[in-house]
């Protein structure tokens, strides 16, 4: 694309658009009379929770439907946040104190926080230019104490799930996938959530769909779906609780299924159970989710074609293409000494820009170099050096923000955007 220079903003040019573009918060943006409407049924009914109340409950059972059914797994369990979701999930892994689960260095705290959590050991590997866990590096990180690896599908893009499954198969360990980024990504045209044993959602207020805070699990296998719900709700299993009606259509009610029968003694859990507000609010979130993933991904592979070439940079690599979510746009650059100058003066011409995670990993966090397990021990020292290649990629990685209401004109400005800077601050 040949643009003429213009004086970059950051100096004192014109910026490329002066209205803020509406990015981050996609599924708050478009709350609206479905969510309005889902909630006041809850307070008309006097039925907040979820088991039972004044009048029979029912949003978080068709959440819980609606979601599994969606995201192609047999069961879905509602909880109270995306890090109660990783730590439930976890505990549907049977993971134990002194066990080792492999995480990416590129993630959110709550990923390996939710192993320590556990008292579990997050041990950590590289990740490649998608910005997701690394297979060509899982297994130097496995050792006879790793009991399951963490993938996480990070702003919108898939792990290499095929390749991960394998690993983890042949090896005999779990996969726990982190999904709090990415609801409604798909890598090879199956939804991430139901390639590992366990998927992890997060519907807090800056994700894809949200009911402000909130989760949930899913799996396909009976076993870990009790466990899970034992360790959400003091060891209870509440059989037969997903079979009451709900409110939703014909069309999208379900299987008006029962849980699975019971297999397992009962054991202390805690209490993540999700309430009906929460639960009315996401699922009416989740019922906009194709939409939202729709629009956001055709503002990104616009913004993609139209950035092809630019200079000084280099695309994040899209293990599935088609399966993004859209919800960021990824590059980058040639020379990590340009990732700040680059960023402000992308944010200077109106374009979302940030550095991913500021260039840090996540092992770099004191309360991780400060962990210590109560059994066993760290095989790994939490400090700089530990993932090189990760420590690169972050150095030169961003991340432009794309909203699920971009126009056309939008996406032209982000494209008017970074060929200005690029041209001006990369060559």
């Amino acid at each position: 694309m040949a643009t003429k220079i213009e004086r970059l903003a950051v100096d004192g040019g014109e910026p490329v658009r002066t209205a803020p573009l509406e990015t981050g918060y996609p599924g708050a943006r478009l709350i609206g009379e479905e969510e309005r409407e889902l909630v006041l049924e809850v307070l008309d009914r006097r039925a907040p929770f979820r088991f039972y109340g004044v009048n029979e409950p029912d949003k978080v059972a068709a959440l819980e439907r609606e979601s599994a059914r969606l995201f192609g797994t047999s069961y879905a369990l509602g909880v109270t946040s995306g890090t109660a979701a990783l730590k439930v999930g976890l505990k549907a892994l049977d993971i134990a104190p002194g066990d080792e689960v492999i995480v990416p260095a590129l993630t959110f705290i709550a990923s390996p926080g939710t192993v320590a959590a556990h008292q579990a050991v997050p041990v950590f590997a590289d990740v490649n230019e998608s910005f997701t866990l690394a297979p060509d590096d899982i297994e130097n990180r496995i050792t006879p104490r790793t009991r399951a690896i963490m993938p996480v599908h990070t702003s919108g893009v898939s792990a290499e799930m095929d390749t991960i499954m394998d690993i983890a198969r042949r090896h005999g360990l779990g996969v726990i996938e982190d999904c709090a980024q990415s609801a409604g990504t798909a890598y090879k045209d199956k939804p991430i959530g139901a390639w590992g044993d366990v998927g992890a959602f997060s519907l807090q207020v800056n994700k894809i769909i949200t009911a402000g805070e909130g989760g949930f699990v899913t799996t396909s296998d009976a076993a870990m779906f009790e466990r899970a719900v034992r360790y959400h709700d003091h060891g209870n299993y509440r059989f037969g609780r997903m079979t009451i009606e709900t409110s939703a259509p014909d069309d999208t009610m379900g299987d008006l299924t029962a849980y699975p029968p019971g297999q397992l003694d009962a054991f202390p859990g805690e209490v993540y159970r999700m309430g009906e507000l929460a639960g009315a609010l996401a699922l009416a979130q989740l019922r906009k989710l194709p939409g939202i993933i729709d629009g956001m991904r055709h503002a990104h592979d616009t913004i993609k074609r139209e950035v092809e070439g630019l200079p000084g940079v280099t695309l994040r690599h899209l293990p599935d293409p088609n399966g993004v979510a859209g919800v960021a746009f990824g590059l980058l650059l040639d020379d990590p000494a340009n990732t700040g100058p680059f960023v402000r003066a992308l944010r200077a011409e109106g374009i979302p820009a940030r550095h991913v995670y500021a260039g840090k990993p996540v092992y770099t966090i004191e309360a991780l170099q400060n962990y210590r397990p109560a059994v066993g021990e760290l095989t790994q020292d939490y400090g700089p050096g530990l993932c090189p290649r990760t420590e690169a990629i972050m150095a030169r990685a961003i991340l432009i923000g794309i909203g699920p209401s971009y126009t056309e004109g939008d996406c032209a400005d982000v494209v008017q955007g970074l060929w200005k800077v690029a041209t001006q601050v990369l060559v």
